[in-house]
């Protein structure tokens, strides 16, 4: 359960990602730098399965992950989908994840959709490119956004959610406009709304991604983005890539 968007400029791009879980789940450890295989990888930590849904390393490349609750669940013995990001967040370009993902024994995971972004990712410069799993064939196909994902009642998720990204972005696709659309949550649809809430389940946080031909940032901001996400909070909560803060995962 997630909502993901993005916003291209001359100069690079920008991620929005709202993550939802079960209210049960463990809460997420804040982004940590990570030296995995040589490469400097900022990413917060999903602490039941070890890996994140959300990374960027020092080269500029960014992957996140959305479940697919209606693919197919493989048997046998299963690995999680964050360990499988954190393995692809190696990589310098996305032709370089593709090669890797083609090699991967994907029966070893749940259905998913993996977004990649590449570090030469602008306005005018390439797709962002979905990695799709859903649990008897796999796929590799340029998207757009947002993209969603949900167990309960999909269909109208999906309607419901690009109508609002449709009625906030129609003027002006802007990172005020998408925060609204992130920020959103209407009382009467809760489990509809993007920053959503169920009795079994709710968006436990937000993370938003900058990457530049001069920066590389990643702002983490936990709890319901509709009560937590401000100005204030995105610059408290903002980490960078610095070679001084490395952590051997």
């Amino acid at each position: 359960m997630c909502s993901v968007s993005w916003l291209t400029t001359e100069d690079g791009y920008q991620v929005l990602f709202n993550r939802d879980e079960q209210r049960s789940r463990a809460v997420a450890l804040p982004p940590q730098q990570l030296d995995v295989e040589g490469t400097s990888v900022l990413m917060p930590i999903d602490p039941v399965g070890m890996g994140s849904w959300i990374s960027m390393n020092e080269h500029g490349l960014s992957l996140c992950i959305l479940n697919n609750y209606q693919g197919l669940v493989p048997n046998g013995t299963l690995i999680s989908r964050g360990q499988l990001l954190k393995d692809l967040s190696v990589f310098n370009s996305v032709s370089d994840v593709s090669t890797a993902f083609k090699k991967v024994d994907l029966n070893s995971y749940t259905p998913f959709t993996l977004l990649a972004f590449d570090p030469k990712l602008t306005r005018n410069n390439m797709d962002v490119i979905a990695f799709a799993w859903d649990g008897q064939t796999s796929s590799i196909f340029p998207t757009d956004s947002p993209l969603f994902s949900s167990k309960v009642d999909p269909v109208n998720v999906q309607v419901y959610r690009q109508r609002i990204y449709q009625e906030l972005t129609a003027k002006e696709k802007s990172i005020s406009t998408l925060i609204q659309f992130h920020t959103h949550h209407h009382p009467e649809f809760p489990h509809m709304s993007t920053c959503m809430s169920r009795e079994d389940a709710k968006t436990v946080s937000f993370t938003y991604l900058t990457v530049t031909s001069a920066r590389k940032s990643m702002a983490y901001v936990p709890g319901s983005p509709c009560q937590n996400l401000t100005q204030e909070s995105l610059t408290n909560n903002s980490y960078q890539i610095s070679p001084s803060e490395i952590f051997v995962s």
